[in-house]
């Protein structure tokens, strides 16, 4: 038989257990994981700005995986399972870095090709929903004004062949629009910060297109 209040002092003990994956020394590819985590819920505003400084300050200044887990305490749910085994969303992302690449790209070719069935509203939508900063929000935005840029070169093409009766530059303003959307489009894909041409020329910039 076990001696008396073995099993208090047995539940004391382990109530305290630490993992010694927690006395692990932070790398420096979990330290800028951890400032990505705490950088998009700042973005999402799921903390204020001075908790985010603070929160920030100690993953910094981390050293080993407990210090940095204290930069998530109380805004980050973690099971019981996973504290005992010291895994924490700073370790393992919570959404692979090449998927969330990827549907950002996509993101990005449907505001570019969604003109042609919805005019600047595909653009503006995409740009409405994703998140600032992110790669689908700038090319949302480069599609858009470069739509606008496109629409009124056409109206003006338009006018001006009525006015010489050159019916050929309203034809050319539309084949050109719509070869720039393709290649926009098909960069957008690739993931390529590409710049329209027409950019350069004309600086219209009715959405921000640094994504903000």
């Amino acid at each position: 038989m076990a001696p008396r209040g073995f099993g208090a002092h047995a539940w004391s003990m382990s109530s305290v257990y630490e993992h010694p994956t927690l006395q692990m020394r932070v790398t420096n590819e979990q330290r800028d994981r951890a400032e990505s985590w705490l950088k998009e819920a700042y973005a999402d505003g799921r903390v204020s700005e001075s908790e985010f400084d603070t929160r920030i300050g100690q993953v910094l200044s981390a050293v080993t995986r407990k210090d940095l887990n204290q930069a998530f305490y109380g805004l980050v749910q973690v099971p019981t399972p996973s504290r005992a085994l010291g895994v924490h969303p700073a370790y393992q992302p919570l959404v692979h870095p090449q998927t969330k690449q990827q549907a950002g790209r996509g993101a990005a070719g449907i505001a570019h090709f969604s003109v042609f069935f919805t005019w600047l509203f595909g653009p503006a939508v995409v740009f409405a929903l994703s998140s600032p900063g992110s790669y689908a929000r700038r090319e949302a935005a480069k599609a858009f004004n470069f739509t606008l840029i496109a629409t009124i070169g056409m109206v003006l093409f338009g006018i001006l062949g009525a006015v010489t009766n050159i019916e050929a530059l309203f034809g050319l303003a539309f084949l050109g629009a719509v070869v720039l959307t393709i290649i926009g489009g098909a960069k957008a894909l690739q993931g390529d910060d590409w710049r329209n041409p027409v950019k350069s020329v004309v600086k219209l910039e009715v959405l921000s297109e640094s994504g903000k």
